[in-house]
């Protein structure tokens, strides 16, 4: 199986620096460009299906590549972003100001913090992983497409390349980007990674 990851299209949330985690935000004009161009990059490619988590910003995106190609788009909700609990809707200038303490952890032991009231990365592994497990028992030898959120594709990309959840900011997903993973004979490998070749450039995010 050949899988493409794909990361939903810019928000406002994302252009503003707003934690968004589960919040069902839904695209700007600029994410649904980008899930336009993703959609026709990946016309020509034989798609089986397309799978999306089941929040609108992921959906909007799913949707722009599966009409190419007669599909419907299935959803699942463990490709949902991870829960950030008390963190949704804030700043991330907020969050670093009332959360210091919960913000150093974050930095020296992500692989072990649990957002208060939300997720862990671990969680969001495991329930990626399912989703994965799932994609592979119904598409052996096809190619499939699975629209989902930041930290949960990196969640997989950590797993994948054996990197661990604490090298979790290795990857650094961007919006509307693709990665591909192969399944072959037990093992994945990932083949394209982070790629938003198929993008007008824009002025980039800044750094919050």
């Amino acid at each position: 199986m050949n899988l493409v990851l794909v990361r939903h299209g810019e928000t406002d949330w994302n252009r503003t620096g707003r934690c968004q985690g589960i919040s069902d935000v839904v695209l700007n004009d600029n994410g649904k460009k980008q899930a336009a161009e993703l959609g026709l990059c990946l016309k020509g490619e034989k798609i089986s299906a397309v799978y999306s988590s089941d929040l609108a910003r992921a959906i909007s995106t799913a949707e722009e590549i599966a009409r190419h190609h007669g599909l419907t788009v299935e959803t699942d909700s463990d490709l949902r972003e991870m829960d950030q609990g008390e963190f949704e809707g804030l700043l991330f200038t907020e969050i670093r100001e009332r959360y210091a303490d919960v913000m150093k952890e974050w930095r020296d032991s992500p692989e072990t913090l649990r957002i208060p009231s939300g997720e862990s990365l671990a969680e969001v592994r495991e329930r990626a992983l399912r989703a994965f497990g799932r994609l592979c028992k119904r598409h052996d030898g096809e190619t499939v497409v699975a629209v989902s959120h930041n930290l949960t594709i990196t969640t997989l990309l950590c797993e994948f390349t054996g990197v661990g959840l604490s090298g979790f900011r290795s990857f650094g997903i961007r919006a509307a980007s693709r990665s591909t993973v192969c399944l072959s004979e037990g093992k994945v490998v990932v083949v394209d990674l982070n790629d938003v070749s198929h993008l007008t450039p824009v002025e980039a995010l800044p750094h919050f």
